[in-house]
């Protein structure tokens, strides 16, 4: 599925290798400089060499904190010596963690905020997400065949400037989707502790403990995900079985009408939105597994989570809204304390272990932005070779300050946050998945010449990937539906306006790219 150029290094041997991590002596033999390598508290071996931020300004935090266990690579490539034998498992624990979050079931409240019905709302999530968690596993097969996290495989397709330019887009969308998630933990804390705990403090405590375990980086992430969906989906069990007497499908009939295809439309829009954003960052969690990892499995295991842990979680949401519009106490609830609420409600006759459930929800949130957190760092050192000079775990902890910051700033207006950011975050992460697959498999034929990933005299210019992203932002603007903008496309779609965007932005990105890059190969050489 997918291939690449690289240098040929001999095969690590059986006797090389143990619980699939390559031992220190081993490539102490094969290695000079023998006081740059060291073992992490995985077992696996890097080279503080091949980190270029142990070279600068932050040398002695780097040599500290390495010795601390704490991944020091940033977006240097990972050559096979130093990959681990990870369970292609861990595809499925990391995004089934990501996704099975309080905020996915938010997302699934919204399709009657459109005028859809249960049955509508129901069809949209599962046709959706069926194939949009494909393209997730794809993209993330590029981290064990490139050993690049994504936004640097970007630079292969869009050259340092376009490259550039999407880092702009992506980096306001991971920050502002850190900060929606954040407030949906923070509401349900406020629930847990009957309005003791204020929102500033939820946001505050989920930062700070997303901050502590994305400083030690790539292992401990993984560490973490394989444990949190666990009690994510005990969570969601009682939550279906004592919500369940509540739901009523009829009592949220679909709103019949030239509206309703605007609202379907809409509707689409942001669920695509919420999972088509791991697209640009799917390969960072499995950059370490090894070259010739079965990518069938690992796209089947990536399908599996995301698929998994988004439609069980927004299908509950939908169910939930159906309690809403039935019962005057689910009402009330969501209308005074948000999804918390609305959880805490249903939770109600469970008294301490209802809270002790809730709990476990809002501490949920800190697997789903560990995903944001750890990529952010990447987002920084992609966009100029002076900010790789920062390490990794520096980017970390300033990217939760920076959430943390927003959250609060926005905690008292979290649904429509988070309709503005599912639908933005669509802008930008269509254009980059039909660029990426139209540059991958029809102009590089399936391979990239990974020995010039960092080499700015063998990367494109960015002539084409530049003018992808510009017109997709002018597609964008003309077919958007937003609050502070309805673009012409979508006031012509009907009286209440589809949200078009993500589909014109793919559209004219395309429209866009393909010549152009013709044109830049053809005149250029690369």
């Amino acid at each position: 599925m997918l291939s690449h150029d690289s240098e040929r290094r001999p095969p690590v041997s059986s006797n090389q290798t143990r619980t699939g991590h390559v031992l220190l002596d081993d490539l102490e033999a094969r290695r000079s400089g023998t006081e740059t390598v060291k073992k992490t508290a995985t077992g696996l071996v890097d080279e503080l060499s091949e980190v270029e931020a142990s070279k600068g300004w932050f040398a002695a935090f780097v040599k500290c904190s390495s010795g601390a266990g704490t991944e020091e690579r940033g977006i240097e490539r990972v050559k096979e010596e130093n990959r681990a034998k990870q369970s292609v498992m861990d595809g499925f624990t990391m995004w089934a963690s990501a996704n099975l979050t309080p905020v996915t079931l938010a997302a699934g409240t919204l399709g009657p905020g459109f005028g859809l019905g249960f049955w509508d709302t129901f069809a949209v999530i599962v046709v959706v997400n069926f194939f949009i968690a494909a393209v997730v596993g794809y993209f993330g097969c590029f981290g064990p065949a490139t050993g690049l996290r994504m936004l640097s495989v970007a630079r292969f397709t869009f050259g340092v400037w376009g490259t550039r330019a999407l880092l702009v887009l992506s980096t306001c969308g991971v920050m502002g989707w850190a900060s929606v998630n954040s407030i949906a933990g923070a509401l349900i804390l406020t629930e847990l502790s009957d309005g003791r705990c204020p929102l500033w403090a939820g946001n505050l405590i989920i930062g700070v403990c997303t901050a502590i375990i994305s400083f030690f980086g790539y292992f401990a992430i993984h560490w973490f995900e394989r444990i949190c969906w666990v009690p994510m989906v005990v969570v969601f069990i009682f939550l279906a079985a004592y919500g369940s007497e509540h739901f009523d499908a009829a009592a949220l009939p679909a709103q019949p009408g030239p509206s309703q295809a605007a609202g379907v439309m809409s509707f689409i829009a942001v669920t695509f939105g919420f999972i088509a954003g791991w697209a640009s960052m799917a390969a960072d969690y499995h950059v370490r597994m090894p070259v010739n990892t079965n990518k069938f499995k690992l796209t089947a295991s990536i399908w599996a989570g995301n698929f998994i842990g988004i439609v069980i979680p927004e299908l509950l949401g939908a169910a939930l809204m159906t309690a809403v519009a039935k019962d005057p106490g689910f009402a009330d609830a969501f209308r005074d304390h948000g999804i918390g609420g609305l959880m805490g409600q249903t939770l109600q006759p469970l008294g301490g272990f209802g809270k002790f459930l809730l709990a476990l929800a809002a501490l949920s949130i800190i697997g789903c932005n560990l995903a944001n957190n750890y990529s952010l760092a990447f987002e920084f050192q992609n966009f100029h070779p002076l900010l790789l000079k920062v390490p990794r775990p520096v980017y970390s902890v300033l990217g939760s300050a920076a959430i943390i910051a927003i959250a609060i700033a926005a905690e008292n207006s979290f649904v429509e946050v988070l309709i503005s950011f599912l639908s933005v975050t669509s802008y930008y992460t269509t254009p980059f998945i039909c660029c990426v697959l139209v540059d991958f498999l029809y102009f590089r034929k399936g391979k990239y010449p990974l020995e010039s990933w960092n080499d700015t005299n063998k990367l494109p210019y960015g002539i084409a990937g530049f003018a992808a992203i510009a017109l997709a932002f002018v597609g964008a603007v003309l077919s958007m539906n937003q609050t502070w903008l309805v673009g012409v496309i979508a006031r012509a779609s009907g009286p209440a306006g589809a949200e078009l965007g993500w589909i014109f932005s793919g559209i004219f990105s395309v429209l866009a790219y393909v010549p152009l890059r013709h044109l830049e190969l053809r005149y250029t050489g690369r």
